[in-house]
């Protein structure tokens, strides 16, 4: 398979097992913290939308993307075969062609601006100072239990099912590794926006094709 093709099935695989049916919380028009908005999560390829401000350059927003998923392609290898010291002796031939990788980090973007205590909404305008933020409690734990449990859905239907459908990836269950969004050991804090990631390789097929040159050496 073409590497676009295999992103391309993997992000189906994303949308349908971990977005298709959730409901989530999404920041209101203008950031309006006075009113909540839910939304199904969406799964991006490689690059967040980004949006023209006022100068005219691209910029990202990332309140526009979440709650959403981001797959990004890491480094891989294009053909290599791992060779375990006992399958010389065992007389094990690994198949050659299984020999193409491909690495993503998968991107968790969770949106949690708090709690409303009751008469949150109704406060503004009361005091004529707009909404009392006394009465909301900023969710940290909230968000990053949210945020767990996603990416805990991700890696159970990964682990269970081992393989993208209508692909060639297997996944490589020993490179799964996941975090909370962190920069030299310590916590990136994004709030309201909590991200995480869950890295995996998928062992894929090489698409050697026959090659006459070397026959033609060979001869």
């Amino acid at each position: 398979m073409r590497f676009s093709e295999r992103l391309m099935k993997l992000k189906e695989w994303v949308t349908h097992e971990l977005c298709e049916g959730r409901e989530m919380k999404a920041p209101a028009p203008n950031m309006n913290v006075g009113e909540i908005v839910r939304q199904e999560p969406r799964c991006y390829l490689a690059w967040a939308p980004m949006r023209l401000d006022s100068t005219g350059k691209l910029r990202g927003d990332p309140a526009s993307v979440v709650p959403g998923i981001l797959i990004m392609p890491n480094q891989a290898y294009a053909k290599y075969v791992e060779e375990h010291r006992f399958d010389r002796y065992d007389n094990i031939h690994r198949p050659q062609e299984m020999g193409q990788h491909l690495s993503v980090s998968i991107l968790f973007g969770v949106y949690e601006p708090g709690i409303r205590l009751p008469g949150f909404v109704d406060s503004v305008g009361k005091n004529g100072n707009g909404l009392d933020m006394t009465l909301m409690m900023e969710g940290t734990e909230q968000g990053f239990i949210t945020l767990m449990n996603w990416m805990d859905d991700c890696m159970s239907k990964l682990l269970g099912q081992k393989f993208i459908p209508y692909t060639d990836m297997f996944v490589e269950e020993s490179t799964m590794t996941y975090s909370i969004y962190t920069d030299q050991e310590y916590v990136v804090d994004k709030r309201p926006i909590y991200y995480g990631f869950v890295n995996v390789t998928f062992a894929c097929h090489a698409n050697e094709e026959f090659n006459k040159q070397i026959e033609d050496l060979l001869k």
